[in-house]
């Protein structure tokens, strides 16, 4: 009997899981992909975006163009998932479905930071877009990166963005005049990259950027320029730079399905929920390693994560046994100027968890460029 894998959400991870569930079903079986919106921009080049390297149409993809692959597209707003009725509801259709793959990442909120919304941002298309238009009229003071809460989807990215600003201010030839701080609630840089730490604080100390550790952002005053943190002194600046409040897509508590940490729970091998046929995958969801730390949200976990639940399901609709289980591995590329790059990367579900850093390199740099085309 014909078969309907119903896949919400158009990031790596829906994206990668419809990709691979077509090659494996045959023609009779459907496999629909639902997104608000029908362009798909490449996160990790989003700081190249803030630092003027790239442009966004260069990194931007129109998501319909996979329906020439048998992959039905739905550009619509989801209304209602009903998972005991397995049903979808968008703007203007219901959609039945055997096996629910949701994917549909994390939302960004400024509500739990009062005055947090006047930050600059590279953590979206329009935020690094306005960012590379701010940044030639930012010419001393003290620059700003934080982290105001965890998790945040990429956790090098904190600190890649430091690290351009950095680069991009020495070759501007105005560095001397511009301090750059980096806040963060960890205590140290990638706690769930265990001894990458250290690495990433003597490479911020070898440019000449300040960390603060252990600083929970509880408002940003910014008539007075001035960050305020649960514990400590405030900090004061003269640009913000910051990442969003991350949260669960509102539609999705409904569902019944979140962990003790808000995010939907998900089984750490086969990214199954507790309800019927439906898995979770990618930033909206937590999956803990054997320590009871939740995974990083990252690009290559959603991916690896897709990988599996694909498999699963295109075996279990074939008549096969699913085996796949996800190994807990991720991988982040981290740009440290313009032409150097580290590779970060590790086995969460080893006991103890394994990592590595490795770089920087102009390997790791070119590594970075190429997974961009790859992706493209």
């Amino acid at each position: 009997m014909p078969k309907i894998v119903l896949i919400l959400g158009g990031g790596p991870g829906g994206l990668t899981a419809a990709s691979r569930l077509r090659q494996m079903l045959g023609a009779e079986h459907r496999v629909v992909l639902v997104d608000r919106s029908p362009y798909y921009t490449y996160g990790p080049s989003l700081t190249w975006v803030m630092v003027g390297k790239r442009q966004l149409p260069r990194i931007t993809r129109d998501i319909r163009d996979i329906r020439k692959r048998g992959i039905e597209v739905k550009i619509a707003e989801i209304t209602d998932i009903d998972a005991n009725q397995k049903r979808v509801t968008l703007t203007k259709e219901t959609i039945d479905y055997d096996y629910l793959v949701i994917a549909l990442g994390t939302v960004y909120s400024d509500a739990e930071v009062p005055g947090l919304g006047r930050a600059w941002t590279f953590y979206h298309p329009d935020g690094a877009e306005g960012m590379a238009e701010e940044l030639p009229n930012f010419s001393s003071g003290r620059i700003v990166v934080s982290a105001p809460r965890l998790p945040y989807k990429c956790p090098p990215s904190l600190y890649e963005g430091a690290l351009l600003l950095d680069a991009y201010y020495r070759k501007a030839g105005l560095r001397e005049n511009i301090e750059i701080t980096v806040t963060t609630p960890e205590n140290e840089p990638l706690y769930q990259y265990p001894g990458c730490g250290e690495r990433v604080l003597t490479l911020l100390r070898s440019r000449k950027i300040a960390f603060r550790g252990g600083a929970r952002m509880t408002s940003v005053d910014s008539d007075n320029q001035q960050l305020h943190f649960a514990n400590g002194d405030p900090l004061a600046f003269d640009m913000l730079v910051a990442a969003p409040v991350h949260r669960l897509p509102p539609m999705l508590d409904s569902l019944g399905l979140n962990g003790p940490d808000g995010w939907i729970a998900a089984d750490a091998q086969t990214l199954a929920t507790g309800a019927p046929d439906v898995y979770a995958i990618g930033d909206c969801n937590t999956v803990l390693t054997p320590a009871g730390e939740p995974l990083p949200k990252s690009g290559t976990v959603a991916e690896g994560e897709a990988e599996v639940v694909a498999r699963n399901i295109a075996a279990e609709i074939t008549g096969e046994q699913p085996t796949w289980a996800f190994g807990g591995e991720s991988a982040c590329s981290m740009e440290t100027d313009f032409s150097h790059g580290a590779t970060i990367s590790a086995n969460h579900f080893a006991e103890p968890p394994k990592a590595s850093m490795r770089g920087p390199s102009r390997l790791a740099h070119w590594a970075k460029v190429g997974a961009e085309r790859v992706w493209l």
